[in-house]
């Protein structure tokens, strides 16, 4: 891979200090770390049945590093970016459902939480981060 293909190493230590925060599978981070590649991080000790993709891009305000993560319940989720300064901005992510104690509320909750989770599913695909 050339420099242009990669992220620079001292970008890629502000992401890896800004995921350990979140993973417990940074240790599987690449070295070097590409760019426009997803890259699924999973390391085999331990019982943690956690899943985190990321993929790192470059724009015109430099390096970052967009992440989707479930945790180990299966169901909670977070998907976020942190820049090449170590800033972290949470980004859309699936919600869950709630039950109410009127009927018409949760049916109308139900469908607004499908048609938000439908939106993020599809931004995940198009990132590439979908899990």
């Amino acid at each position: 891979m050339t420099s242009e293909q990669v992220v620079p190493d001292p970008v890629r230590d502000i992401f890896v200090t800004a995921l350990t925060r979140r993973t417990t599978h940074i240790a599987a981070l690449p070295d070097p770390l590409p760019i426009g590649i997803r890259i699924g991080l999973f390391v085999s000790e331990g019982s943690s049945r956690e899943r985190i993709v990321v993929r790192a891009e470059h724009d015109e305000t430099g390096y970052f590093l967009d992440y989707f993560q479930r945790a180990n319940d299966g169901e909670t989720s977070s998907h976020g970016r942190v820049r090449e300064d170590g800033s972290t901005v949470l980004l859309e992510n699936y919600e869950q459902r709630r039950i109410f104690d009127d009927p018409e509320q949760t049916r109308l909750d139900r469908e607004r939480v499908a048609a938000h989770n439908k939106r993020v599913s599809e931004i995940l695909r198009a990132k590439h981060l979908y899990i």
